[in-house]
């Protein structure tokens, strides 16, 4: 017992010195952990960048890809023959076209989405050690290389075949779920558990907020032609390198940053020591949260990834200014939803049923989506579905409670790395579902999802009745062994 209580009392001293929580003011120069906590902005450039380049990429995807394979094929579709007017004989062959583009978004998907579960959970991990900034400056240069890639292969007309080149790259360097993960750490790092929850709640805000705006004037870009596009994200990431490039911008919370041979298999040791210790049930709440998260956003990720190319065909029959106009509406609800939800439901609810209410809002707007046959309806799935974010921030949140401050990076590797793993599966799932049930019943994909939701209700279930959450937040000690 005196063992137990000296690591303990060990642990509360590095604590004091580690987490960001009403550090003691030093002598002379006060650390970068210290500077950082001072400032109310600081990787959040960082995400709109990125987000800003990580969806125009996303929106030019599917239009180019059809775009080439109707070409391939020697297929004009207008409005009138795409929504089965003039020349109903073409149907088959419009599906056909449908059915294509859809497997080579799954093709891609795998390309970037395998890679990144590794790269995601070694980096971010290494970031404990290292330094945030790495964890977010490869994520930002490989999307600066696929724009690259997918701008020379519209430009010279290549093979579609090239475009796996910049999207392996972007896997390889972590893609999205790496850099957000590594903004999310940094925030940890800067802030107090009472400020957590609404600044990763204001983080993931902007991505939904930025994303929808973006995806809105890039619907109308588009019709000039998909190089500006590309251009505005090769931009936005080159101003994010430079961003975190500069010293004075992003203050590094990491002290001592430093690396060794030995710093990959530091990286598993790492993850072994997290799920190693169990106090009061902590690895089965972390478990539970991680794969809540897993669920959550691969449906959303699902969702998202067919909605643009569903609403091209029949009874929608969407242009790309339109497209945009519908991706748009639905990022910007959620970005407000989940701030004014948190903040509104957070006054009187607690963590977990903030996750109840939003996967019933997602489960709205499946169902809603599915039943749609006029775009008015799919916008009200989109309204319906306004709260379908809050539950992301407030598992992130919950997780950060529970783990020390030097286990951060890995904590978030690893919900990095399930965000990587369930783009891939859920891309995977929506896009050959989708291709294989398009010539008989296009909506099923929605359908099937929308029955997934009970999953991470279940989850969220099973931590009310063991782990019930106090409004107030509770100092957790955690008996971690540097050594």
């Amino acid at each position: 017992m005196a063992g137990h209580e000296d690591a303990q009392s060990s642990i509360s001293g590095e604590n004091s010195l580690s987490s960001p929580v009403a550090l003691p003011a030093t002598q002379g120069k006060p650390s970068g952990l210290e500077r950082a906590q001072s400032r109310w902005i600081t990787v959040e450039p960082v995400i709109v960048l990125g987000m800003m380049g990580y969806t125009c990429i996303a929106l030019v995807k599917p239009f180019f890809i059809k775009d080439r394979i109707s070409h391939l094929y020697n297929y004009t579709e207008s409005n009138d023959t795409q929504c089965g007017g003039l020349h109903p004989g073409n149907d088959t062959l419009g599906d056909k076209i449908q059915s294509e583009s859809s497997m080579w978004l799954l093709y891609l998907s795998a390309a970037s989405g395998i890679p990144a579960m590794l790269s995601t959970i070694v980096f971010c991990t290494m970031s404990d050690r290292l330094g945030r900034k790495i964890a977010m400056a490869l994520p930002a240069l490989g999307f600066a290389i696929q724009a690259a890639v997918y701008g020379f292969t519209i430009h010279f007309k290549l093979p579609l075949a090239v475009l796996f080149v910049g999207d392996a790259i972007q896997g390889l360097t972590g893609g999205f779920g790496l850099l957000f993960a590594g903004c999310i750490s940094y925030l940890t790092d800067a802030t107090s558990k009472e400020q957590r929850t609404m600044r990763i709640v204001i983080a993931e805000m902007l991505t939904f907020l930025v994303g929808g705006t973006n995806q809105l004037g890039q619907g109308y870009l588009i019709t000039f032609g998909y190089l500006p596009s590309l251009a505005i994200a090769f931009g936005c990431n080159a101003a994010a390198l430079l961003y975190l490039g500069i010293p004075w911008f992003v203050i590094e919370t990491i002290e001592g940053s430093r690396s060794d041979r030995k710093e990959f298999l530091e990286v598993w040791r790492r993850m072994k020591r997290l799920l190693e210790f169990n106090e009061n049930g902590r690895r089965w709440q972390m478990l539970l949260l991680d794969f809540f998260i897993f669920f959550v956003v691969g449906q959303t990720i699902g969702f998202s990834s067919i909605l643009v190319l569903y609403g091209t065909a029949k009874p929608f029959c969407w242009t790309p200014a339109t497209a945009g106009i519908a991706s748009a509406l639905g990022f910007i609800l959620l970005s407000f939803g989940m701030l004014i939800g948190t903040k509104v439901f957070s006054l009187c609810l607690g963590d977990y049923w903030l996750m109840q209410i939003s996967s019933l809002s997602l489960l709205a707007t499946l169902i809603t989506t599915a039943l749609a046959q006029t775009t008015l309806v799919i916008n009200i799935g989109s309204v319906l579905g306004s709260l379908r974010g809050i539950s992301v921030p407030v598992a992130r949140t919950v997780l950060s409670t529970i783990t020390h401050p030097n286990e951060i990076g890995a904590v978030f590797s690893i919900v990095g790395c399930l965000e990587s793993l369930s783009l891939f599966v859920f891309s995977l799932a929506a896009t050959s579902l989708y291709a294989s049930t398009i010539m008989f019943l296009p909506p099923l994909t929605f359908y099937v999802f929308s029955g997934v939701t009970v999953i991470p209700i279940g989850m969220t279930l099973l931590l009310q009745l063991y782990w019930p959450r106090q409004k107030k937040y509770t100092k957790i000690e955690v008996n971690v062994n540097e050594n």
